[in-house]
């Protein structure tokens, strides 16, 4: 039997010793532990300059919003421009940004790692345009097929949707064997102008077509012209147009998880109403609101880049051409203007 004083020693030992050597205990096991990764930051491009603060000044509601709303850091990362803007998606550099069609298209061609979540709306409530082809009226121009040979003022070579965009939806509608002779002049403004003054005989241009006909519409060239007093609407007939053509859209990362998409979804569904100053942060141009809108009403943006090389999708190239400084949105928006 051990002695009673030593009995009695036992536990003030062990309790000691559980002093002494349980935290060295705990911590070599804990070394022995992976440690767990803290959780990456969600990161927004814009297109901005290098140095410029004021651009991180202005997206600030929108950055605090995003990270309450995903639970994670949002940082702002500034690209110089919509071509750099894209390639940083390619390469899994940024997680979201607001692109315009032809972007999201290059994008999503050469790597498939990018969906659109939401289009926004402009004040009128329509969240596309279309291409058009107008002529004088009386002229003997009545469908795409009169084409074939006329005069046809377009945008220039830069200008994606006012002129290769709308020019190859028109070819798939008229048919190959059309060929209108392309007169290259500033934007559809100046399109619209030779056409009234008679220098070509038809001019593409942009419309909603939607809202008062006699006004030319509720947005685009020829609502812009009649309220100028430089058209007409019974001077001039529409003899065709494009399927719609959304704005741009924002996107986001296809690898990230359901939960987080989800959420960034619903929150910039409401965010017009919830948080009117985060919303001007992202959306400047166009103030009625985001709504849902998926791949497929990309479909003709989608059609007109062609598949890059392989390596693009590695690398984070953007196919030469596919993006250009002329985008595709109505006039004072940075990343498109369609009347111009």
């Amino acid at each position: 039997m051990p002695h009673a004083s030593l009995r009695r020693r036992l536990p003030v030992v062990a309790i000691a010793l559980a002093l002494v050597g349980g935290p060295v205990g705990v911590a070599a096991i804990e070394r022995g532990k992976p440690r767990a990764r803290p959780p990456q930051p969600f990161r927004i491009g814009i297109v901005a300059p290098a140095r410029s603060d004021a651009a991180l000044d202005r997206l600030e509601p929108y950055r605090r919003r995003v990270g309450e709303v995903l639970g994670v850091e949002a940082r702002v990362e500034r690209l110089p421009d919509e071509r750099a803007l894209v390639a940083a998606l390619v390469a899994g550099r940024i997680d979201q940004a607001g692109l315009s069609g032809a972007g999201y298209a290059t994008a999503r061609r050469s790597c498939g790692c990018v969906e659109p979540l939401v289009v926004p709306r402009a004040a009128d409530g329509s969240a596309g345009f279309h291409a058009v082809v107008v002529v004088r009226t009386g002229s003997p121009i009545t469908a795409p097929r009169d084409l074939d040979g006329r005069r046809l003022a377009v945008a220039g070579e830069r200008a994606i949707v006012g002129r290769r965009l709308a020019t190859a939806l028109l070819t798939r509608d008229a048919g190959s064997a059309v060929t209108p002779r392309l007169e290259t002049v500033e934007g559809p403004r100046a399109a619209l102008a030779a056409l009234i003054a008679g220098r070509v005989e038809a001019a593409m241009v942009w419309s909603t077509l939607e809202g008062d006909v006699t006004e030319g519409y509720g947005r685009g060239t020829l609502h812009y012209a009649v309220a100028a007093g430089e058209a007409n609407m019974a001077d001039l007939r529409v003899i065709w147009t494009s399927p719609v053509l959304p704005h741009g859209p924002q996107v986001v990362q296809s690898r990230l998880d359901e939960a987080r998409r989800r959420a960034l979804g619903e929150m910039l569904i409401d965010l017009a109403d919830v948080d009117p100053a985060a919303y001007e942060a992202i959306e400047p141009v166009h103030g009625g609101g985001f709504l849902r809108i998926g791949a497929s009403a990309y479909a003709p943006y989608l059609d007109l880049i062609e598949p890059p090389p392989a390596p693009a999708a590695t690398t984070g190239a953007v196919p030469a051409g596919a993006v250009s400084s002329e985008t595709d949105r109505p006039p004072s928006s940075t990343r498109a203007a369609a009347d111009r």
